[in-house]
Order: C-alpha cells, then sequence, then structure tokens
C-alpha cells in the first residue's frame, strides 16, 4: 500500500484559458501588494499539479520551494517545476515596491499529456528545477509568450507561433536540463506519485459518469477508509472536492465553448441534475453558471 502522511498541501487543477495544451500567466505586482504594502501579499503555499510549470523572473524578490528545496529567485532566472512537484513561493518582504518591475514574473504551465506525446520515456525522467543556460534565445522566447498570458484572445495564425515558441523553450530546457527521475527523486515520493497519477488518470478519464471516492476506492483494491486518508494526505483536499473541481473545470470549458444548455452540461459533466451544477458553481466560483458563460463565452 502506499504511504501516507498528515503534509498539508493542495492539488491545484490547471484551467487553461484556451485549447492549447499550456497555460501562460503574469504575475503583476500590483497583484500581489495591494496599495503598495509589502505585509499584505499572499504566498503561495505548498501545492502540486500534473502540468510541467516554467518560471521565468524578472526581479530578486521572493524564494520558490520546489519539494522542500529553496531557490531564491533572482532577474533572468529559470525554475522548473516538475509534473507533481510539491512547491510554493514565498516573499523576502525586503525588496521597496517602486524598486520591483511591473511584473515579477512569467508561468508557462504545460500539460503533462502534451509532454508525454513527444517526449520518449517522459514518466522516467526529470527537470532539475533551476534551468542555467548561457544563451539568450530562452529568455527572449519566455517574454514573448508573456504577450499572450492570461488568455489574451489571438489572432489568425497566432496559434501556430505559440505552439512553435513552446516547442523551441521546450528543446533547449529538454536538451541541457533532462536527468533519470531515479537519481533525483526518493522511492517512496515516487510510488506515492505513481498512485496519484493513475488515481487522477481514472478520474479523468470518468468523472462524466457515476463515481465517487467509495467506487474510486474500490477501484483500486483500498477500503474507503484508507483511501480517504491516503488521498487527503496527498492531495490537501477531499476526493469529493477533487471530483467535484474537475467537473467544475470541465463545466466552464463547454460554458464558454458551446451553446449547450445548464442542463446539457450538468449530465455531460457529471452532475445529477441542473441543480448539482449551479449549486456547487456558486460554492466555488461565487456566481451562477449562466453569469459566467456571459462574462467569458468564447465566440463559437
Amino acid at each position: 500500500m502506499p504511504d501516507s502522511s498528515t503534509q498539508d498541501i493542495s492539488y491545484e487543477v490547471v484551467h487553461y484559458h484556451t485549447e492549447m495544451p499550456f497555460k501562460i500567466l503574469n504575475v503583476h505586482k500590483k497583484d500581489l501588494y495591494k496599495n503598495k504594502d509589502l505585509s499584505t501579499v499572499n504566498d503561495v503555499l505548498d501545492h502540486w499539479h500534473n502540468e510541467l510549470e516554467i518560471v521565468y523572473s524578472y526581479s530578486n524578490d521572493g524564494i520558490y520551494y520546489t519539494d522542500g528545496i529553496p531557490h531564491p529567485m533572482e532577474r533572468d532566472l529559470f525554475i522548473i517545476v516538475n509534473s507533481r512537484s510539491i512547491h510554493k513561493v514565498i516573499s523576502n518582504r525586503t525588496t521597496p515596491y517602486d524598486d520591483m518591475p511591473e511584473t515579477l514574473t512569467t508561468v508557462l504551465q504545460i500539460s503533462d499529456s502534451f509532454l508525454r506525446s513527444f517526449i520518449p520515456n517522459f514518466e522516467d525522467l526529470y527537470f532539475l528545477p533551476v534551468f542555467k543556460t548561457n544563451e539568450e534565445r530562452p529568455a527572449q522566447i519566455m517574454k514573448d509568450l508573456a504577450r499572450y498570458a492570461d488568455g489574451k484572445a489571438l489572432n489568425k495564425y497566432e496559434n501556430m507561433r505559440l505552439i512553435g515558441l513552446v516547442h523551441e523553450l521546450l528543446y533547449y530546457i529538454c536538451r541541457d536540463d533532462l536527468t533519470l527521475k531515479d537519481m533525483e527523486m526518493p522511492k517512496k515520493d515516487r510510488k506515492n506519485a505513481d498512485i496519484l497519477r493513475k488515481i487522477i488518470s481514472y478520474t479523468e478519464d470518468n468523472y462524466r459518469l457515476d463515481i465517487n471516492e467509495m467506487s474510486a476506492a474500490q477501484h483500486f483494491g483500498y477500503s474507503a477508509s484508507y483511501f480517504s486518508r491516503f488521498f487527503r494526505s496527498n492531495m490537501g483536499i477531499t476526493y469529493k472536492e477533487f471530483l467535484t473541481r474537475m467537473r467544475i473545470n470541465s463545466a466552464k470549458d463547454a460554458l464558454t465553448g458551446s451553446s449547450k444548455s445548464v442542463l446539457e452540461i450538468a449530465m455531460d459533466c457529471g452532475f445529477s441534475d441542473a441543480r448539482g451544477l449551479i449549486n456547487m458553481f456558486n460554492k466555488y466560483e461565487g456566481i451562477t453558471p449562466l453569469q459566467y458563460r456571459k462574462k467569458y463565452a468564447r465566440a463559437t
């Protein structure tokens, strides 16, 4: 059986802004430090996700932790967060607000299924947390990607440019930063990560069906109580909440990318009826599904 622990760690479901298999976002100082007050910053606490995360820093502010190892942020530094690695970001709160650049970091999160499609033996490989290069091109690629951050609408054919930039960046990182996972990850962490990956994959394949914590536990041959403890200790949330978040994210895509009714979307995403989707959407998003559609709908 997998090891369980009491770490307070949360799982992040990454919601993509577009149909691309990656997400780009910029972290701006005005969003972190309200009214220029350094004491108001909310640190990003321990969490993990399936995506590979590439962080490019424009400042010396903060410390990035990956699997418990601190990496002080530096200007032009790349931090690589492996799929399912536990990480957090702590501000040093010492750099004066006016001395910080407007954008602190650009973050690129790439779907692990996208990576597995063209990197042989991806599950056996590990990206070193600090990517060091003497070449200027990787930094320029991140700056180019930053222009498309936060779901910026794409002009005709720009999707091809974006895909090309991501592939080019991955070329540099794979060439210079990959090593074997067995050389970097403790055996216990690999075992738990492998089991969690299977649970997540099972949920991704079946969340539209009538599954729950009990049926998932039975599928993997665990008692409901053990499965519940293991999942929560490694994910920081219950399996029920994880499943609900996955269903809501799927509903978001349908709301913004289709003209289906709320009932149709609810049934497609694993909810028993429209009311179930509306209640959970209100709980996690603070608005109704139709309000979300009106605010974020894409042209279809």
